[in-house]
């Protein structure tokens, strides 16, 4: 936005206008002493001295003006005018400058001039020299440095702009905004600036969170990247969470097209543990994301870490996704009695190999010993002591699963305060109802590759009586199998990171024949293969979640680390219950695998990739960057478009309004020049 009116840097130089009354005064009076001359006839002459009086009266009233006018505007340019731009204050007493380069991994890519990120210190260094040395100046990068969190000199400003190389570190512009906000609240002195340089992506520049800061005129810069396709792996997962050794797995790769291009007969490379497992290849349309199906068959137990990479180019650094995971020999079960084991339990669990299964009465619960079990089966209890509902609570929230098999007789209050307490549906009561189950929820997991096809007259468990359980209307809970009724006969609900199934009915034979039926055995040994894995395949560099991991000891002077190669670092540690939370806090910038060491032994595997929303380079163009600040309601902003034009003149004028004293100057020179050549060829 463009005022009309002038403003001034030095208005007390106006004053000095006074100073035209000089040559006013000077023609008024006109200090000049005149001869007598006598003639001894004057009337010819009279009529030549009239005409010279006329042209003597015009030449001293052009020369008055031309003096008037020089001095106006020799007084108007040591003023200082200019029209300011944006709301642009431009004082005498000092700036204070914030600039933001964006270091993200898209800037590595090339622009109109080079390296964007080479473009952008150039920019930063020429706002610099638009300054005064005394000026002070802060330098924002995505990596939020403590030694940038400061304001400094320029000398040392453009010092540390030389230093600035592209980063893992990706922040939106909000945060950008509101970490400049804060370090502004600290500098009282001088003018406020703000500059942000970077290529805005449409991934990051979300405005929708940045809250105006009338102290403030903010400047933004956007570069254009010659190349906006790229090509990267999204993210992947296993189709199972739980590996054992000796059996074959499915990794699931999502591939994205952010390219103009189609892509015919591209390779996918798998590695683990440092050895190509497979390959596969894949079509892809420009525009379109893809999922690859890769296989391979696990050989040992233990902690394993696996890389995809893809061929694409310029942009690398999203080619590659690694990934860590854990390869069990056994799936660990626990059993809570209520007074025997059961026998079909036993049966399930006790006499498979994959698991290893153990049975415990309620009464010799050892509450330390759940974090070693990914499931956890109730069976029968008639009532849930609230010190075992807190533990299963933790136990389940930390990624455990938890299936209830209710007693005979149960305790409803008890129930319903061990229930309610993790949000879970009620059972509110006993019918005794003959009935029977009516159908099975085949798109959930447990069941997603048992059938091939549900038939139609598909034999299911019969109930002779059951609990119902209630669900509340902002149940979130599944329903695997229901009644005819219309009541849960067995329900799922996700609980922190792990989750609960809730049975109607006790293992008992008064109550149903499930425990005798086909659908027991896939039922019970897919939620067993459904439990969670204490960490998820990998992080994302910039989160700063904590790495939850089971704590493998509680010794005082445990010392954990994370390692790659010869690099290292202890992290912050925290212990919540049986669980373990470190915190990285940014000192791991690489993307890769890492592992987890207490003292010189390793208990984890660690995986780490960059943070993807880098890789879809679609920008903001200057237009739409303007409409989006003004949508946000950011009133004192002005894009600067640094691809037209000289950029050093630009920046001149959106910092510093237009200047108008040099043209004051020539004008006042142009007018002296005026008046002397009036003075010398009008005689």
């Amino acid at each position: 936005m463009v005022h009309l009116f002038i403003q001034f840097v030095f208005p007390g130089f106006l004053l000095a206008l006074t100073a035209v009354a000089i040559p006013v005064i000077i023609h008024l009076f006109h200090f000049r002493r005149f001869r007598r001359v006598f003639f001894s006839n004057v009337s010819f002459l009279q009529q030549l001295s009239d005409a010279s009086k006329k042209e003597s009266k015009i030449k001293h009233l052009l020369i008055l003006a031309m003096r008037v006018i020089a001095i106006a505007a020799l007084v108007m340019a040591f003023a200082r005018p200019y029209i300011p731009v944006a709301d642009a204050r431009f004082g005498s007493g000092g700036h204070a400058v914030g600039v933001y380069i964006d270091n993200s991994f898209s800037m590595d890519a090339l622009g109109e001039s080079g390296r964007l990120l080479d473009m952008a210190k150039t920019r930063a260094l020429g706002i610099a020299s638009a300054y005064q040395p005394t000026d002070r100046f802060l330098l924002l990068t995505n990596d939020f440095e403590g030694r940038h969190q400061r304001f400094v000199s320029r000398e040392e400003f453009m010092a540390m702009v030389g230093e600035i190389e592209v980063s893992s570190g990706v922040r939106t512009l909000a945060q950008v905004m509101e970490r400049k906000k804060v370090m502004f609240s600290t500098e009282t002195s001088g003018t406020g600036r703000s500059y942000y340089i970077g290529d805005f992506q449409k991934n990051t520049s979300s405005l929708e969170e940045a809250l105006p800061d009338t102290s403030l005129v903010s400047f933004f810069i956007p570069l254009s990247a010659q190349r906006s396709g790229n090509v990267y792996v999204d993210s992947c997962w296993f189709d199972s969470p739980v590996a054992l050794a000796g059996q074959t797995v499915r990794l699931l790769a999502r591939v994205r097209n952010e390219s103009g291009d189609a892509l015919n007969g591209q390779p996918v490379r798998l590695f683990v543990d440092g050895v190509q497992r497979t390959v596969a290849s894949y079509d892809l349309e420009a525009g379109e994301e893809t999922l690859i199906e890769l296989n391979w068959t696990i050989d040992k137990p233990g902690y394993s870490q696996g890389r995809l990479e893809i061929i694409d180019y310029p942009v690398t650094f999203d080619d590659q996704l690694f990934f860590s995971y854990s390869v069990r020999s056994e799936i660990p079960v626990l059993s809570i009695d209520q007074s025997g084991q059961s026998p079909f339990l036993n049966a399930m669990f006790g006499k498979d190999s994959v698991f290893a299964f153990q049975a415990t009465p309620v009464f010799s619960v050892d509450y330390s010993a759940f974090s070693d079990f990914n499931l956890i089966v109730l069976n029968g209890l008639e009532m849930v002591s609230p010190a075992l509902a807190v533990e299963l609570k933790g136990f389940v929230e930390r990624g455990g699963s938890l299936v209830v098999f209710p007693g005979i007789d149960i305790d409803l209050v008890s129930y319903g305060a061990f229930l309610e307490g993790m949000g879970l549906d009620l059972y509110v009561g006993l019918d005794t109802t003959s009935t029977g189950v009516s159908s099975i929820n085949a798109r959930h997991p447990v069941y997603r590759d048992v059938f091939d096809q549900l038939p139609g007259n598909l034999n299911l468990p019969e109930v002779q009586r059951h609990y119902v359980i209630s669900r509340p209307v902002h149940s979130l809970s599944q329903n695997l199998l229901q009644l005819q009724n219309g009541h849960a006969f067995l329900n799922f609900q996700a609980v922190g990171r792990g989750g609960v199934y809730l049975s109607a009915v006790p293992l008992e034979d008064g109550f149903s024949n499930f425990q005798r039926h086909t659908v027991f055995v896939p039922t019970l040994f897919n939620i067993a293969l459904q439990t969670q894995t204490d960490q998820p395949l990998y992080h994302v560099l910039g989160k700063h979640d904590p790495l939850l991991v089971r704590d493998p000891g509680s010794g005082a002077g445990q010392v954990f680390r994370i390692q790659k190669g010869d690099w290292e670092m202890i992290p912050e540690q925290r212990r919540t219950g049986n669980q373990l939370q470190l915190f990285v806090h940014d000192q791991i910038t690489e993307a890769g695998n890492y592992m987890l060491l207490s003292d010189n032994a390793a208990i984890g595997a660690l995986s780490f990739n960059y943070d993807r929303r880098e890789s879809v380079l679609d920008a903001l163009s200057p237009g739409s960057l303007s409409g989006a600040l003004l949508d946000a309601g950011l009133q004192q902003v002005q894009v600067i478009d640094a691809g037209t034009g000289n950029f050093e003149r630009a920046l001149q004028e959106f910092s510093k309004g237009r200047q108008l004293w040099r043209l004051f100057l020539l004008l006042a020179l142009a007018f002296l020049l005026a008046e002397v050549v009036l003075l010398r060829f009008w005689r």
